[in-house]
């Protein structure tokens, strides 16, 4: 558990095959937390990054599972650009909101604990196709 550095492009193809399942997808975000999540080496080697394309994105998702317009809090999102890779987290109203997020794919998933009606609420995501990083502008 919490190995994902030790093979780092092993464990990133693990997480975007369950990721991109296209029913089974939950089980994205259970890997992420047993292999990623508590990795100190993978986090200090990701790079903080302000992602505010992929934050509106995932605001969006927040606010449409709780049914109104919620605002991210104490945003961190991070990248392995090496891998096109962001993962983070933000505080969502009273909830914890976790992300990763593959370029390479255009997919991400978001979970947001505890859920709106308890639980975990586990979201797939793209970014739209309108919608870019406004820092390559």
């Amino acid at each position: 558990m919490n190995t994902a550095s030790q093979n780092i492009a092993h464990h990133l193809g693990v997480l975007r095959e369950r990721m991109l399942h296209p029913t089974d997808y939950e089980k994205a975000i259970h890997y992420f937390l047993e292999e990623f999540a508590g990795d100190v080496k993978f986090i200090t080697e990701s790079d903080p990054d302000e992602a505010p394309h992929l934050l509106a994105v995932i605001q969006h998702a927040v606010s449409q599972a709780a049914g109104q317009t919620i605002k991210l809090d104490a945003a961190r999102v991070l990248h392995l650009a090496e891998h096109r890779f962001y993962h983070g987290n933000a505080i969502a109203s009273d909830r914890v909101v976790l992300f990763f997020y593959f370029q390479q794919n255009d997919c991400g998933i978001m979970a947001l604990v505890p859920g709106i009606k308890g639980g975990t609420d586990v979201v797939r995501f793209s970014i739209p196709s309108g919608l870019t990083d406004p820092r390559k502008n």
